[in-house]
Protein backbone atom coordinates (compact mmCIF):
# COMPACT_ATOMS: atom_id res chain seq x y z
CA UNK A 1 0.00 0.00 0.00
CA UNK A 2 1.59 3.57 -1.06
CA UNK A 3 0.50 6.66 0.27
CA UNK A 4 -1.07 7.49 -3.23
CA UNK A 5 -3.90 5.19 -2.56
CA UNK A 6 -4.60 5.26 0.90
CA UNK A 7 -7.77 6.45 1.27
CA UNK A 8 -8.27 10.33 1.68
CA UNK A 9 -10.98 12.22 3.85
CA UNK A 10 -13.78 14.97 3.35
CA UNK A 11 -11.22 17.64 4.82
CA UNK A 12 -8.86 16.79 1.72
CA UNK A 13 -11.78 18.25 -0.46
CA UNK A 14 -12.22 21.57 1.34
CA UNK A 15 -9.66 24.67 -0.40
CA UNK A 16 -8.68 25.93 2.85
CA UNK A 17 -5.44 24.56 3.60
CA UNK A 18 -5.27 21.46 6.40
CA UNK A 19 -4.30 21.97 9.74
CA UNK A 20 -1.69 19.58 10.22
CA UNK A 21 -0.14 19.13 13.98
CA UNK A 22 2.90 17.12 14.46
CA UNK A 23 3.78 16.10 17.68
CA UNK A 24 7.55 14.68 17.49
CA UNK A 25 10.32 13.92 19.54
CA UNK A 26 13.18 15.30 17.74
CA UNK A 27 14.94 15.88 14.20
CA UNK A 28 14.84 12.86 12.78
CA UNK A 29 11.70 11.77 13.81
CA UNK A 30 10.48 15.14 11.77
CA UNK A 31 12.38 14.18 8.91
CA UNK A 32 10.24 10.98 8.41
CA UNK A 33 7.01 12.69 9.26
CA UNK A 34 7.11 16.00 7.45
CA UNK A 35 7.80 13.44 4.67
CA UNK A 36 4.54 11.52 5.06
CA UNK A 37 2.19 14.80 5.87
CA UNK A 38 2.86 16.39 2.56
CA UNK A 39 2.50 13.08 0.64
CA UNK A 40 -0.71 12.76 2.26
CA UNK A 41 -3.14 12.60 -1.03
CA UNK A 42 -5.21 14.94 0.32
CA UNK A 43 -2.60 17.22 1.34
CA UNK A 44 -1.06 16.18 -2.24
CA UNK A 45 -4.01 16.81 -3.71
CA UNK A 46 -4.37 20.72 -2.17
CA UNK A 47 -0.66 21.18 -3.15
CA UNK A 48 -1.24 20.51 -6.76
CA UNK A 49 -4.57 22.94 -6.86
CA UNK A 50 -7.07 20.12 -7.78
CA UNK A 51 -9.05 20.88 -5.35
CA UNK A 52 -9.28 24.42 -5.44
CA UNK A 53 -10.61 27.07 -8.09
CA UNK A 54 -7.19 29.28 -7.43
CA UNK A 55 -4.06 29.69 -5.88
CA UNK A 56 -3.79 27.26 -2.78
CA UNK A 57 -2.15 28.23 0.29
CA UNK A 58 0.41 25.49 2.10
CA UNK A 59 -0.65 23.61 4.69
CA UNK A 60 -0.47 24.80 8.07
CA UNK A 61 2.01 22.52 9.98
CA UNK A 62 2.26 23.15 13.50
CA UNK A 63 5.46 21.39 15.27
CA UNK A 64 5.01 20.18 18.82
CA UNK A 65 8.12 18.74 20.79
CA UNK A 66 6.70 16.04 22.90
CA UNK A 67 8.61 13.79 25.57
CA UNK A 68 11.01 14.06 28.86
CA UNK A 69 13.16 16.75 27.08
CA UNK A 70 10.63 19.18 27.99
CA UNK A 71 12.01 19.19 31.61
CA UNK A 72 15.17 19.80 30.52
CA UNK A 73 15.23 23.83 29.34
CA UNK A 74 18.85 23.68 28.32
CA UNK A 75 18.46 20.64 26.05
CA UNK A 76 14.69 21.79 24.93
CA UNK A 77 16.25 25.49 24.40
CA UNK A 78 19.00 23.72 21.83
CA UNK A 79 16.98 21.48 20.27
CA UNK A 80 14.28 24.29 19.07
CA UNK A 81 17.44 26.37 17.64
CA UNK A 82 18.35 23.36 15.74
CA UNK A 83 15.27 22.62 14.52
CA UNK A 84 14.17 26.43 13.97
CA UNK A 85 17.02 26.55 11.74
CA UNK A 86 15.88 23.65 9.71
CA UNK A 87 13.01 24.97 9.57
CA UNK A 88 13.57 28.58 8.00
CA UNK A 89 15.63 26.48 4.94
CA UNK A 90 12.20 24.34 4.66
CA UNK A 91 9.98 27.70 3.66
CA UNK A 92 12.34 29.03 1.86
CA UNK A 93 13.62 26.30 -0.65
CA UNK A 94 9.94 24.14 -0.45
CA UNK A 95 7.39 27.01 0.05
CA UNK A 96 4.20 24.79 -1.34
CA UNK A 97 5.32 22.37 1.31
CA UNK A 98 6.53 24.28 4.33
CA UNK A 99 5.70 27.90 3.34
CA UNK A 100 3.09 27.67 6.69
CA UNK A 101 5.34 25.66 9.15
CA UNK A 102 6.02 26.89 12.70
CA UNK A 103 6.92 25.37 15.91
CA UNK A 104 4.56 25.52 18.68
CA UNK A 105 6.98 26.10 21.91
CA UNK A 106 3.64 26.03 24.47
CA UNK A 107 1.68 23.08 22.65
CA UNK A 108 -1.02 22.78 20.69
CA UNK A 109 -3.20 25.17 22.34
CA UNK A 110 -6.76 24.88 22.58
CA UNK A 111 -9.86 23.86 19.88
CA UNK A 112 -9.61 27.34 18.41
CA UNK A 113 -6.78 26.69 16.89
CA UNK A 114 -9.04 24.37 14.48
CA UNK A 115 -6.19 21.25 14.50
CA UNK A 116 -7.68 18.35 11.74
CA UNK A 117 -4.86 15.69 11.24
CA UNK A 118 -2.63 14.62 14.06
CA UNK A 119 0.28 13.23 12.73
CA UNK A 120 2.75 11.47 16.08
CA UNK A 121 5.20 8.73 16.98
CA UNK A 122 3.85 6.47 19.66
CA UNK A 123 -0.10 6.13 18.95
CA UNK A 124 0.25 4.55 23.01
CA UNK A 125 2.36 7.53 24.63
CA UNK A 126 0.22 9.49 26.66
CA UNK A 127 1.78 13.11 26.00
CA UNK A 128 1.52 12.69 22.49
CA UNK A 129 -1.99 11.93 22.44
CA UNK A 130 -3.22 14.43 24.07
CA UNK A 131 -4.10 16.66 21.24
CA UNK A 132 -6.60 14.17 20.76
CA UNK A 133 -8.67 15.97 23.31
CA UNK A 134 -9.50 18.34 20.74
CA UNK A 135 -12.78 17.75 18.83
CA UNK A 136 -11.51 19.37 15.75
CA UNK A 137 -9.01 16.41 14.80
CA UNK A 138 -10.37 13.78 12.86
CA UNK A 139 -7.08 12.09 11.37
CA UNK A 140 -4.42 10.20 12.89
CA UNK A 141 -1.61 9.48 11.11
CA UNK A 142 0.91 6.88 13.23
CA UNK A 143 4.77 6.87 11.91
CA UNK A 144 6.74 5.31 14.66
CA UNK A 145 9.98 5.94 16.12
CA UNK A 146 12.82 7.76 14.22
CA UNK A 147 12.52 6.61 10.59
CA UNK A 148 9.46 4.28 10.85
CA UNK A 149 9.84 2.16 13.56
CA UNK A 150 6.23 1.13 15.04
CA UNK A 151 6.32 0.43 18.52
CA UNK A 152 2.49 0.25 20.57
CA UNK A 153 3.09 1.72 24.46
CA UNK A 154 6.06 2.23 26.69
CA UNK A 155 6.71 -1.07 27.78
CA UNK A 156 7.00 -3.56 24.44
CA UNK A 157 5.66 -6.64 26.94
CA UNK A 158 2.28 -5.76 26.95
CA UNK A 159 2.20 -4.85 23.66
CA UNK A 160 3.26 -8.59 22.59
CA UNK A 161 -0.31 -10.29 22.66
CA UNK A 162 -2.10 -7.47 21.50
CA UNK A 163 0.20 -7.27 18.10
CA UNK A 164 -0.07 -10.96 17.45
CA UNK A 165 -3.89 -10.67 17.84
CA UNK A 166 -3.95 -7.77 15.64
CA UNK A 167 -5.44 -5.67 18.28
CA UNK A 168 -5.79 -1.93 17.32
CA UNK A 169 -6.37 0.79 20.09
CA UNK A 170 -9.72 1.97 19.87
CA UNK A 171 -9.84 5.72 17.82
CA UNK A 172 -13.66 6.20 17.57
CA UNK A 173 -14.64 8.82 14.35
CA UNK A 174 -11.11 8.85 13.19
CA UNK A 175 -9.08 7.54 10.59
CA UNK A 176 -6.48 6.06 11.38
CA UNK A 177 -2.80 5.31 9.04
CA UNK A 178 -0.03 3.64 9.91
CA UNK A 179 2.97 5.01 7.40
CA UNK A 180 5.84 2.90 8.75
CA UNK A 181 9.40 1.75 6.90
CA UNK A 182 10.01 -1.42 5.61
CA UNK A 183 8.71 -4.68 7.12
CA UNK A 184 7.53 -5.19 10.57
CA UNK A 185 8.04 -8.17 12.78
CA UNK A 186 5.12 -10.35 13.12
CA UNK A 187 5.65 -10.26 16.93
CA UNK A 188 5.04 -6.68 16.90
CA UNK A 189 3.25 -5.59 14.10
CA UNK A 190 0.35 -2.66 13.59
CA UNK A 191 -3.05 -3.43 13.61
CA UNK A 192 -3.95 -2.00 10.07
CA UNK A 193 -2.10 -2.68 6.69
CA UNK A 194 1.14 -0.10 6.57
CA UNK A 195 1.64 2.28 3.82
CA UNK A 196 5.21 2.53 2.82
CA UNK A 197 7.15 5.42 3.93
CA UNK A 198 8.14 8.25 0.63
CA UNK A 199 11.58 7.51 0.99
CA UNK A 200 12.71 9.42 -1.79
CA UNK A 201 11.29 12.57 -0.11
CA UNK A 202 12.36 11.42 3.35
CA UNK A 203 15.78 11.39 1.80
CA UNK A 204 15.69 15.15 0.20
CA UNK A 205 14.43 16.41 3.86
CA UNK A 206 17.01 15.24 5.32
CA UNK A 207 20.03 16.77 3.24
CA UNK A 208 18.09 19.84 3.92
CA UNK A 209 18.44 18.79 7.32
CA UNK A 210 22.56 18.38 6.88
CA UNK A 211 22.63 21.28 5.10
CA UNK A 212 20.60 23.49 8.06
CA UNK A 213 23.32 21.55 11.06
CA UNK A 214 26.50 21.90 9.07
CA UNK A 215 27.85 25.11 10.65
CA UNK A 216 26.52 23.94 14.21
CA UNK A 217 28.13 20.79 13.24
CA UNK A 218 31.91 21.73 12.65
CA UNK A 219 33.31 21.44 16.61
CA UNK A 220 31.89 18.67 17.00
CA UNK A 221 33.60 17.27 13.30
CA UNK A 222 36.86 18.46 14.58
CA UNK A 223 36.89 17.36 17.71
CA UNK A 224 35.92 13.74 16.19
CA UNK A 225 38.37 13.96 13.83
CA UNK A 226 41.54 15.48 15.50
CA UNK A 227 40.84 12.94 18.37
CA UNK A 228 41.12 9.90 16.24
CA UNK A 229 44.17 8.40 13.87
CA UNK A 230 42.88 9.54 10.12
CA UNK A 231 44.38 6.13 8.86
CA UNK A 232 42.49 4.15 11.26
CA UNK A 233 38.33 3.73 11.16
CA UNK A 234 36.24 6.30 12.95
CA UNK A 235 34.13 4.47 15.79
CA UNK A 236 31.43 5.95 17.16
CA UNK A 237 29.27 4.82 20.35
CA UNK A 238 25.66 6.02 20.52
CA UNK A 239 25.35 5.58 24.33
CA UNK A 240 21.83 4.65 25.09
CA UNK A 241 19.64 6.94 27.94
CA UNK A 242 19.66 4.50 30.65
CA UNK A 243 22.09 6.47 33.19
CA UNK A 244 19.00 6.76 35.41
CA UNK A 245 18.68 3.57 35.71
CA UNK A 246 21.76 2.82 37.72
CA UNK A 247 22.68 3.61 40.92
CA UNK A 248 24.18 7.11 41.29
CA UNK A 249 22.55 7.75 37.70
CA UNK A 250 25.72 6.50 35.84
CA UNK A 251 25.99 3.49 33.50
CA UNK A 252 29.00 1.36 35.45
CA UNK A 253 32.63 1.50 33.44
CA UNK A 254 32.91 -2.02 33.48
CA UNK A 255 29.60 -1.89 30.59
CA UNK A 256 31.59 0.17 28.55
CA UNK A 257 34.52 -2.05 29.17
CA UNK A 258 32.61 -5.56 27.79
CA UNK A 259 31.02 -2.86 24.70
CA UNK A 260 34.69 -2.22 23.80
CA UNK A 261 35.53 -5.92 23.95
CA UNK A 262 32.84 -6.68 21.86
CA UNK A 263 34.13 -4.30 19.04
CA UNK A 264 37.11 -5.27 19.46
CA UNK A 265 36.23 -9.03 18.84
CA UNK A 266 33.71 -8.82 16.40
CA UNK A 267 34.44 -5.48 14.82
CA UNK A 268 38.04 -4.95 14.90
CA UNK A 269 38.49 -2.38 16.90
CA UNK A 270 42.19 -1.62 18.42
CA UNK A 271 42.45 0.06 21.47
CA UNK A 272 46.45 0.36 21.41
CA UNK A 273 45.57 2.46 18.01
CA UNK A 274 41.76 3.06 17.90
CA UNK A 275 39.96 5.63 19.92
CA UNK A 276 35.66 4.98 21.13
CA UNK A 277 33.90 8.64 20.38
CA UNK A 278 31.40 8.39 23.27
CA UNK A 279 28.19 10.40 21.89
CA UNK A 280 25.74 11.07 24.88
CA UNK A 281 22.03 11.22 24.11
CA UNK A 282 20.81 14.94 24.88
CA UNK A 283 18.98 13.85 27.81
CA UNK A 284 21.69 12.12 29.35
CA UNK A 285 23.99 13.51 32.52
CA UNK A 286 25.71 16.46 32.05
CA UNK A 287 29.22 15.09 32.64
CA UNK A 288 28.06 11.98 30.74
CA UNK A 289 26.25 8.77 31.27
CA UNK A 290 29.59 7.09 32.42
CA UNK A 291 30.54 9.97 34.04
CA UNK A 292 34.56 11.42 33.37
CA UNK A 293 36.51 9.07 32.25
CA UNK A 294 40.38 9.38 30.58
CA UNK A 295 41.65 6.47 28.79
CA UNK A 296 43.55 6.34 25.85
CA UNK A 297 41.02 4.42 23.85
CA UNK A 298 38.64 6.78 24.89
CA UNK A 299 36.94 10.43 23.77
CA UNK A 300 34.17 12.27 24.93
CA UNK A 301 31.67 11.62 26.04
CA UNK A 302 29.83 14.50 23.47
CA UNK A 303 26.41 15.95 23.94
CA UNK A 304 24.81 18.08 20.95
CA UNK A 305 21.66 18.81 19.02
CA UNK A 306 23.47 17.91 16.23
CA UNK A 307 21.82 14.69 14.99
CA UNK A 308 23.82 11.31 15.53
CA UNK A 309 22.66 10.87 11.53
CA UNK A 310 23.56 14.35 10.37
CA UNK A 311 27.41 14.01 12.14
CA UNK A 312 27.81 11.05 10.78
CA UNK A 313 27.03 12.12 7.27
CA UNK A 314 29.27 15.29 7.46
CA UNK A 315 32.12 12.96 9.23
CA UNK A 316 31.24 10.86 5.61
CA UNK A 317 32.06 14.16 3.78
CA UNK A 318 35.18 14.77 5.57
CA UNK A 319 36.77 11.31 5.42
CA UNK A 320 35.39 10.03 1.52
CA UNK A 321 35.87 6.27 1.56
CA UNK A 322 36.51 6.11 5.17
CA UNK A 323 35.37 3.44 7.24
CA UNK A 324 33.05 4.62 10.01
CA UNK A 325 31.43 2.32 12.22
CA UNK A 326 28.43 3.61 14.87
CA UNK A 327 27.55 1.30 18.00
CA UNK A 328 24.96 1.46 19.91
CA UNK A 329 21.45 0.13 21.06
CA UNK A 330 18.91 3.24 20.24
CA UNK A 331 16.61 3.60 16.91
CA UNK A 332 19.57 6.13 15.83
CA UNK A 333 21.72 3.25 14.06
CA UNK A 334 18.59 2.62 12.54
CA UNK A 335 18.81 5.99 10.88
CA UNK A 336 22.46 5.63 10.60
CA UNK A 337 22.03 2.70 8.13
CA UNK A 338 19.32 4.58 6.23
CA UNK A 339 20.65 7.47 5.48
CA UNK A 340 24.54 6.97 5.30
CA UNK A 341 26.89 4.39 4.15
CA UNK A 342 28.46 3.82 7.48
CA UNK A 343 28.58 0.24 9.39
CA UNK A 344 26.69 -0.17 12.25
CA UNK A 345 27.00 -2.02 15.28
CA UNK A 346 24.56 -3.63 17.62
CA UNK A 347 26.01 -3.62 20.89
CA UNK A 348 25.39 -6.63 23.93
CA UNK A 349 22.74 -6.20 26.43
CA UNK A 350 24.69 -8.97 28.70
CA UNK A 351 27.02 -6.11 30.34
CA UNK A 352 23.51 -4.00 31.45
CA UNK A 353 22.07 -7.13 33.00
CA UNK A 354 24.98 -8.16 34.97
CA UNK A 355 26.08 -4.48 36.33
CA UNK A 356 22.89 -3.35 36.92
CA UNK A 357 20.96 -5.07 40.55
CA UNK A 358 17.73 -2.96 39.56
CA UNK A 359 17.08 -5.35 36.74
CA UNK A 360 16.35 -7.98 38.47
CA UNK A 361 14.23 -5.95 40.47
CA UNK A 362 12.37 -4.79 37.71
CA UNK A 363 12.95 -7.38 35.25
CA UNK A 364 10.35 -6.07 33.29
CA UNK A 365 12.73 -2.96 32.39
CA UNK A 366 15.33 -5.32 30.97
CA UNK A 367 12.77 -7.01 28.87
CA UNK A 368 12.06 -3.47 27.46
CA UNK A 369 14.99 -2.78 26.12
CA UNK A 370 15.79 -5.92 24.91
CA UNK A 371 12.85 -6.19 22.92
CA UNK A 372 13.27 -2.73 21.77
CA UNK A 373 17.38 -3.56 20.66
CA UNK A 374 15.89 -6.91 18.82
CA UNK A 375 13.09 -5.01 17.08
CA UNK A 376 15.48 -2.41 15.66
CA UNK A 377 18.55 -4.60 15.00
CA UNK A 378 15.96 -7.25 12.89
CA UNK A 379 14.48 -4.05 11.04
CA UNK A 380 18.34 -2.84 10.79
CA UNK A 381 19.53 -5.82 9.09
CA UNK A 382 16.40 -7.31 7.22
CA UNK A 383 16.41 -7.05 3.25
CA UNK A 384 19.21 -7.66 0.94
CA UNK A 385 22.05 -4.75 1.02
CA UNK A 386 24.34 -4.27 -1.45
CA UNK A 387 27.85 -3.07 -0.26
CA UNK A 388 27.84 0.72 -0.56
CA UNK A 389 23.98 0.97 -1.08
CA UNK A 390 22.55 3.17 0.97
CA UNK A 391 19.62 2.11 3.50
CA UNK A 392 17.36 3.92 1.44
CA UNK A 393 16.69 2.14 -1.17
CA UNK A 394 16.28 -1.35 0.50
CA UNK A 395 12.46 -1.80 0.73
Amino acid sequence: MTLATAPSSASGQAAEPLRILVATGGLIHLVHQLAVVVALPEVAALLAGRNASGPVAAPTIGVWLTGVIRNDPSALAALETAIERWLVLLRRQRPADFGAIHLLPQGPGGAAEGWELLCLNNQWQQLQRQPLELPSIRQLVVCGDGLGIYYRCARELRAILPSLLNRPIAEPERQVRYVLSGRQPLWHRPPRRVIQAPLEDRAQLFELLVQSQRAAAQPLLEFCLTATDAQRPLWICSVPNLAHQFSGRRIPFSVLVSWQRQLQRQQGFDPTRDRLLLIDHPKAPVDGSFGTIKLPWLAGPLRSAVSLEVMVRLLEERRPGGRIVVAGLTSALYGVRQLTTAEVSWLGLAPLWRHNPLYRRQPLEFLHRCLRASRMAWLTNSGPLQPGQRGDKRY
